[in-house]
């Protein structure tokens, strides 16, 4: 029974609201202790602080989830003795790893503690209609993004839209489909985007805005291309954001013009990314691939300012430099910027196209916004085919470190090429990552991914 209690108490954020790693420590910044403390605004509010702050985690935007993204495909490379780590550069994962078991669990953190905040917010009669809708928003919009990250590495898995905040309500959910889970995750969206205001300068909180351009991420990923390029193009004309006309400056300065989301970090909440990449500090790190880095190397050689704002050779290592603050460990991490929505539009728009004809003006402007930033010659003449293999590479170099390399590679259908997945009939199935055994073992319902 113990075993059985502390592994969902812990996977489902029971035990404090806390800012750290740590879900046992009793006095963090943002404690309250459940959901009967929620008795007003600025409990409820605390309480939705609560599930930003375990996305700070480095189970999930502080360190290891957005850089597995890259080291689980041909970006990054782990350099060190954790086996966990090891397990996910070689893209060979054991369902008993628990590095994967404590990211699913942060993960659901999130979404348990938005659904407490949810709940909350529709049971207390001594706030206002516009808070109401505020904290609900903010929210569903963070309950849409964590579903979004589980679905895209794990396939389908439980869907909870109800919270846990004691043993007796514990959900033993068997797994949704993978179509289940996106279905939750736009309609969560969609509730996002109705509740809040458009846009606004507290980037680490989410707006109305943030939600559309994480609609078009979804619906990009899922083949919805019309209604992809209907949000990127929503996004893109609000007039909300514009392109950081220094590409090194999106790192270097917090909420810039170009963010739309980002995950923030402090002297007080820190992340572990700045000394993830720094071969002068001591534990696990992550380099670029030679591949990664040889291929910004050779877009520098046509100019491009990228190569210089993403990597640097620092004792024969290719260090990743977005973050780099290793004092504080405490550099934002941009989830969504605006350089992604003209990608998505012009993708978006090139799919729907014949792949022999010619792309369309705006889909190449669209590329051009994003090359000619880079200080990259822009593109006269493509085909569709063409803007597409554009479009990617443009992907690759722009966001490297950022958490895209696996969804892209898997959109394009090129696991199997890139990452070597069909080489024979037992790796085909590494496309998606085990589901923890921890998790099984507590709960009946669950079916492993095959292969596992």
């Amino acid at each position: 029974m113990r075993k059985y209690s502390i592994i969902l108490l812990t996977a489902l954020g029971l035990v404090s609201f806390s800012g750290c790693d740590d879900v046992l420590d009793v006095e963090p910044t943002t404690a309250i202790e459940a959901e009967g403390a929620i008795t007003d605004f600025t409990t409820l509010e605390r309480a939705a602080l609560g599930a930003y702050s375990a996305m700070q985690s480095n189970n999930y935007y502080g360190l290891r989830y957005l850089l597995y993204q890259g080291v689980y495909t041909d970006n990054l490379e782990h350099r060190g003795t954790f086996t966990t780590d090891r397990e996910v550069s070689a893209r060979n994962i054991n369902a008993s790893n628990l590095q994967i078991a404590n990211t699913w669990a942060t993960i659901y953190t999130v979404i348990n503690r938005a659904n407490i905040a949810l709940r909350a917010a529709d049971r207390l009669t001594n706030i206002t209609d516009e808070q109401r809708d505020q904290i609900k928003g903010e929210m569903f919009f963070l309950r849409g993004l964590a579903y979004f990250d589980l679905v895209k590495v794990f396939g389908g898995v439980p869907i909870t839209l109800e919270p846990t905040t004691e043993i007796g309500e514990i959900q033993n959910a068997p797994r949704s489909t993978e179509a289940q889970v996106y279905d939750a995750v736009i309609s969560d969206l969609r509730a996002a985007e109705a509740a809040l205001d458009g846009g606004n300068e507290r980037r680490t909180r989410a707006t109305s805005l943030a939600a559309t351009a994480l609609l078009a991420r979804v619906h990009l990923q899922r083949g919805n291309y019309a209604l992809a390029e209907e949000k990127a193009n929503q996004v893109i004309t609000s007039g909300e954001f514009a392109l950081e006309e220094d590409f090194a400056k999106i790192f270097t300065t917090e909420t810039g013009p170009e963010i739309i989301f980002e995950v923030d970090f402090t002297l007080n909440d820190q992340g572990g990314l700045g000394s993830a990449s720094n071969p002068l500090t001591g534990g696990q790190k992550f380099y670029l691939q030679a591949e990664a880095y040889n291929a910004l190397l050779a877009s520098s050689l046509l100019g491009d300012e990228r190569f210089e704002a993403t990597t640097t050779i620092q004792r024969n290592r290719r260090r990743l430099i977005k973050y780099e603050d290793v004092t504080n460990n405490a550099d934002n991490v941009p989830v969504i910027r605006l350089a992604e929505m003209y990608l998505i539009r012009a993708e978006a728009q090139a799919r729907q196209g014949i792949a022999s004809a010619p792309a369309s003006p705006q889909v190449i402007s669209d590329i051009n916004r994003v090359r000619t930033r880079a200080e990259l010659p822009p593109l006269v003449l493509l085909t569709n085919a063409q803007a597409l293999e554009e479009i990617l590479e443009q992907r690759r170099l722009e966001f490297i470190g950022e958490g895209l390399r696996f969804i892209d590679l898997k959109r394009y259908n090129l696991l199997c090429e890139e990452l070597n997945f069909c080489e024979d009939e037992n790796s085909a199935f590494r496309g998606l990552w085990p589901i923890p055994l921890q998790q099984i073992e507590v709960n009946p319902n669950l079916v492993q991914n095959p292969g596992y």
